[in-house]
């Protein structure tokens, strides 16, 4: 009797130690998948590139900063969009239809936007959006007011407004950004305004893009 009951234990011990396993082998799988998913794997093959610039005549010079003394309401800066990342581009025509020539050789290749990034601090907080499109340049007015042009669709014009929400489509082409300053625009500093072209979602991670076709002007509006 005693080695029957003495089996039956030996038996009880390895079934349960046979689920234990089992179980310790689902929770590490169902944890990798978990893994994965939160990580994914990221790659950007997006390789335009792309500057803020200064026009004079036919000819293209790359910002890198912005100094001045800016009060409400004054115009910080009223900046060309350009495919390159060379720090002076002269052009063989216009430079609407220099943009567009030159940004169509990169669309081809892959469709792509172009987005601004603007992050600054006020009172010890840091401040950080995204502009994709004119519905929202006016994201935090009380500090900055930007807007959006389209050189390439009014070509030819000798007087254009900036691209309103309902005037924008797909086809739309960010080629002039200006930045003014909003009522609050003092209270602002560590200044930093972004230009990239993107494909997907996916170039952003929490907001914040992540891809390899960018270039960032610092701004002091104080100086």
């Amino acid at each position: 009797m005693k080695n029957k009951i003495f089996f039956f234990i030996i038996i009880v011990l390895f079934v349960s130690g046979c689920g234990k396993v089992e179980s310790n082998k689902g929770v590490k799988k169902e944890k990798e998948i978990k893994e994965e998913e939160v990580s994914p794997t990221y790659q950007d093959m997006n390789d335009t590139p792309i500057s803020f610039y200064e026009l004079k005549g036919n000819t293209l010079t790359k910002v890198n900063e912005i100094k001045g003394n800016f009060n409400s309401m004054d115009d910080i800066l009223f900046l060309q969009v350009y495919p390159s990342n060379l720090d002076t581009v002269n052009l063989n025509s216009d430079f609407s239809n220099s943009f567009y020539e030159e940004y169509m050789k990169y669309q081809q290749k892959n469709p792509i936007k172009i987005g601004f990034h603007i992050t600054y601090t006020v009172n010890g907080e840091e401040i950080s959006y995204n502009i994709l499109t004119p519905s929202n340049t006016m994201d935090h007015w009380e500090q900055f007011m930007a807007y959006l042009y389209d050189d390439y669709a009014n070509h030819g014009k000798s007087f254009y407004s900036h691209i309103e929400n309902d005037e924008y489509t797909d086809s739309s082409l960010f080629t002039s950004f200006k930045l003014q300053c909003g009522a609050y625009c003092r209270d602002a500093s560590n200044i930093k305004l972004s230009v990239f072209t993107y494909d997907s979602e996916d170039d952003f991670l929490e907001n914040e893009y992540r891809g390899n076709s960018k270039h960032q002007i610092s701004i002091c509006i104080d100086c």
